[in-house]
């Protein structure tokens, strides 16, 4: 669900917040400010170790618990 509310360019926090959810609308992982330009490249959407860290984190969360 993308959430349409507009935010200062200045919130690292809010502005490009990314939250990840199950199908029950369980929260999986929460990114503040991911897709935000400032952080794009060093932790951001484009910076593929953290992607790969979000994409972990969903994963794990996500599993069954055994």
């Amino acid at each position: 669900m993308h959430d349409s509310t507009e935010t200062s360019w200045e919130d690292i926090l809010e502005h490009g917040r990314v939250i990840l959810k199950s199908a029950d609308g369980t929260e999986l992982a929460r990114r503040d400010g991911f897709q935000h330009n400032r952080k794009l490249r060093s932790g951001g959407a484009r910076d593929e170790e953290a992607v790969k860290e979000l994409v972990a984190e969903v994963t794990k969360s996500a599993a069954p618990s055994a």
